[in-house]
């Protein structure tokens, strides 16, 4: 008996390694395409780890930024990977290129696709980077009471929203919505020219071909000459110059798509595309004292609002 049980224990321990990750605990990887040279993409990274710590499967990074994805789809189709989790477009893009038969989550896109619609319940999650139109609503009517004339800069090219929806939600959160359409940089100044005297402020949506290091500066000279303040989409925006940015709390984008990736590898059905559930803003006082304009004290208190100098 004593000589059955040790066999038996010999043959286990050279046989287990091929178990291992069978049960779930073992070998399990979600991989996370990301460029971590980006401050928003670290932000997000560390809401994935925080979403994802009670789960056995261990998190890691592809970092595809400055070319570094070039090994990215050896490392994304590595057996033990069960859920892969693109941060941004680019990796968004590199991850679809790769044509994995594996649940993916593409958290911080831009421009909604109409292939994403209906999404979700067979393991494909989207979370756009957009903030929709009734979250800066809310925050406007709490920063800003009675400035309800909004213009909006669109490109009609963005294939995200669009002039009849946005003027339609507007009315329905009693703003009065302005659609001026842009479909180049060259035509931000005269699209920002054309709202003068028209709306209190001018909503810049997220758009790599509109706004740059380029155009950013000029743009905000001519919104501080024709006394319309600026809605920026980061903080940084707010920094160079516009009067407030409201941006989605990029940690918290990483622990939506985290938390989506913890119900795919537990078998549960997860959502449709999505949006960023919090946001921040970055209040530039010097701007707003040019321009003659005060945010409310109330709407300019919690944890969500950074008052800048």
């Amino acid at each position: 008996m004593r000589e059955l049980q040790s066999s038996l224990a010999l043959w286990w321990l050279v046989m287990s390694p091929m178990f291992a990750g069978t049960d779930g605990r073992q070998g399990c990887e979600v991989a996370v395409v990301a460029s971590e040279a980006v401050e928003a993409h670290r932000a997000a990274i560390e809401g994935i780890h925080a979403a994802l710590a009670p789960s056995s499967c261990e998190v890691r990074v592809v970092d595809v930024g400055q070319g570094g994805g070039d090994g990215a789809g050896k490392a994304l189709g590595a057996p033990a990977v069960r859920v892969i989790i693109a941060i941004g477009s680019d990796a968004t893009r590199l991850v679809e290129s790769e044509r994995l038969a594996v649940p993916a989550v593409y958290a911080m896109v831009l421009r909604r696709r109409p292939e994403w619609d209906g999404k979700g319940a067979k393991g494909t999650v989207i979370i756009q980077l957009e903030v929709s139109l009734p979250g800066l609503v809310a925050r406007m009517k709490a920063l800003f009471p009675g400035k309800t004339r909004l213009g909006v800069i669109l490109n009609p090219r963005w294939g995200g929203m669009n002039r009849a929806e946005l003027e339609a939600q507007g009315q329905a959160l009693g703003f009065a919505v302005r659609v001026v359409e842009c479909d180049g940089a060259a035509n931000l100044a005269p699209a920002l020219a054309s709202l003068r005297n028209q709306v209190d402020f001018v909503w810049c949506l997220p758009d790599g071909t509109l706004y740059n290091n380029a155009t950013v500066k000029p743009l905000i000279l001519a919104s501080l000459e024709y006394r319309l303040p600026l809605i920026g989409f980061s903080e940084s925006f707010a920094r160079a110059g516009a009067a407030i940015g409201i941006y989605p709390d990029f940690r918290d984008v990483g622990m939506q798509a985290g938390e989506a990736a913890r119900q795919i590898l537990e078998g549960q059905m997860v959502p449709g595309p999505e949006g960023p559930r919090r946001l921040k803003i970055a209040v530039n006082q010097s701007v707003l004292r040019l321009l003659g304009l005060r945010c409310a004290a109330a709407g300019a208190e919690g944890g969500e609002v950074s008052i800048l100098p």
